[in-house]
């Protein structure tokens, strides 16, 4: 028994070390020295930044997510700073919480090679090509581990724990939290069926389950509740979410550059649905077979089958690979069961598997090849941004006021703060004609020297007729602030005309 935990505990301890050395190589150049990140997370980190600020989500800021996200960047940030590399540390962190989960729950359906090459193909193809620590990711971690506490047996404790688990998933993520409530009380009905217990039974476990849910849920929130109340946290949570911000991405299916790149992302779109299907079926054929794993495989599915619908309702690649997990494992079994050469074949896709993660590091490196000092520490990026920040930088200093309009990616490494509401301006993203007129008169409070303005803003018409809802800001802009820099991508960058500090109209002409 001894040498069996012994033996587990290697598994567990490879699997640490190897998602730490890949994720470390694909987020730092150096020990001193991390590549700057991009997505979805950065608002997280400007979430994070207000709260060390004393600002609290819902009154101070709006926010469409439960705040579990912000608050753990912001205690990262509290305790080992704010420079770039703290979140990349939570990267690296939540990859190798995602790893050991992924193992544990692989080791529940196959052997432990078989499981680790499941944990690498999830590493390198799907966690490691997004890299983006939001709350899908947060969220998608306890919901997993609520369900492997249930795998082995299933007992009113473990229940219990599990609903307080998705309570906790739920406040990073309040749909993902819901989705997996429904898949789970799924399960535990058609369990109770195939066991031939009574259906009261089941009613009591799923009774359970919400309870604890709610009640884990309901903890949690107890401060936002009585700071901005119920209405406030309804709207922005679910109101807002299911009104506004929810519909199709502005790409096709949320999909990334053309036909020939997308390829590789399509092929999880169409996965995902096939093997959860496949495996509900292989659950129906064998719901005799007391030699099936009926248990597991039936959890996983049925979970996993509310994520992908959850995500379906507004998909995008980055949402559905932070849900795949539950695929990637169910792919790998049930590919196992049907080849027959499975010593060659892993061998095979191990070494395929490295090829790539070395691939992916070396692009990486080649792609951030400038690197320099910044208010947000050193850090490594592309030479378009490079030249951008170093030239912000010159010109802005750490703590002032400075809006980002479109996409809130300068703030951390310029240690600079957002003067709005609103975590930005958009043409997408919910924002509305009533959030405008608001901004303007923040603006104005806050006394903003310097907006950029993203070229995005402005995409299908110029920037003096474009009509949408971000006209009164265009006025605003035009009338308060004079352009002073063109950057590579095509981002302007706005002075306030009263400032002493204003560059000449030559030396904008001549930065064109």
């Amino acid at each position: 028994m001894e040498a069996r935990i012994s033996k587990t505990m290697r598994w567990y301890v490879s699997t640490v070390i190897a998602c730490t050395v890949y994720l470390y190589a694909n987020l730092f150049l150096s020990t001193k020295t991390p590549f700057l990140l991009g997505g979805d997370q950065v608002y997280f980190w400007m979430g994070a930044q207000r709260i060390l600020d004393g600002q609290a989500a819902y009154r101070d800021f709006f926010q469409i997510t439960p705040p579990g996200t912000d608050l753990v960047y912001a205690a990262f940030f509290k305790v080992l700073g704010t420079d770039i590399w703290v979140p990349n540390t939570v990267v690296i962190a939540l990859g190798v919480l995602m790893g050991c989960v992924c193992f544990s729950l692989s080791r529940q359906l196959m052997k432990a090679p078989q499981a680790a090459l499941t944990t690498g193909l999830f590493m390198v193809l799907i966690y490691g090509k997004a890299l983006n620590a939001t709350h899908h990711w947060f969220a998608v971690l306890l919901i997993l581990a609520a369900l492997r506490i249930n795998m082995s047996r299933m007992m009113g404790t473990s229940v219990a724990l599990s609903g307080a688990l998705l309570g906790l998933a739920a406040f990073f993520n309040q749909v993902h939290g819901g989705a997996a409530v429904l898949g789970f009380a799924v399960f535990l009905f058609l369990r109770t069926k195939r066991s031939g217990l009574a259906a009261i039974t089941a009613v009591r476990e799923v009774a359970v389950l919400v309870f604890a849910f709610a009640l884990m849920l309901l903890c949690l929130c107890a401060y936002y509740l009585t700071t901005v109340g119920f209405e406030k946290l309804w709207y922005c949570l679910v109101v807002y979410v299911f009104k506004y911000a929810v519909g199709s991405s502005h790409r096709t299916l949320g999909l990334p550059g053309g036909r020939a790149g997308a390829l590789p992302y399509l092929t999880i779109y169409v996965l995902l649905p096939a093997i959860y299907s496949f495996s509900l079926w292989r659950c129906w054929c064998s719901r005799r077979s007391a030699s099936f794993p009926w248990n597991q495989v039936a959890l996983l599915s049925l979970t996993g089958l509310s994520l992908f619908l959850d995500v379906a309702i507004s998909i995008n690649w980055l949402r559905l690979f932070a849900v795949s997990l539950p695929g990637i494992v169910l792919t790998v079994w049930a590919a196992g069961g049907l080849q027959r050469r499975s010593r060659l074949l892993f061998v095979i896709a191990s070494i395929a598997l490295t090829c790539v993660a070395v691939r992916q590091i070396a692009v990486k490196r080649a792609l951030a090849s400038a690197r320099g000092e910044f208010p947000g520490g050193r850090l490594a990026t592309t030479p378009r941004a490079y030249v951008k920040l170093r030239w912000l930088a010159t010109h802005t200093h750490r703590g002032e006021f400075f809006l980002q309009a479109g996409w809130p990616g300068v703030y951390m490494p310029l240690q600079e703060r957002n003067p709005l509401y609103m975590p930005t301006l958009t043409r997408w993203d919910g924002v509305l004609d009533e959030d405008i007129p608001p901004a303007v008169e923040q603006m104005k409070a806050q006394e903003v020297r310097y907006v950029l303005w993203t070229h995005a803003l402005d995409d299908g018409c110029a920037f003096n007729s474009c009509s949408d809802q971000l006209s009164i800001f265009r006025t605003y802009l035009k009338s308060s602030y004079r352009p002073v820099r063109t950057f590579d991508d095509g981002d302007v960058l706005w002075q306030k005309v009263d400032d002493r500090m204003l560059l000449s109209t030559t030396s904008h002409e001549g930065d064109r």
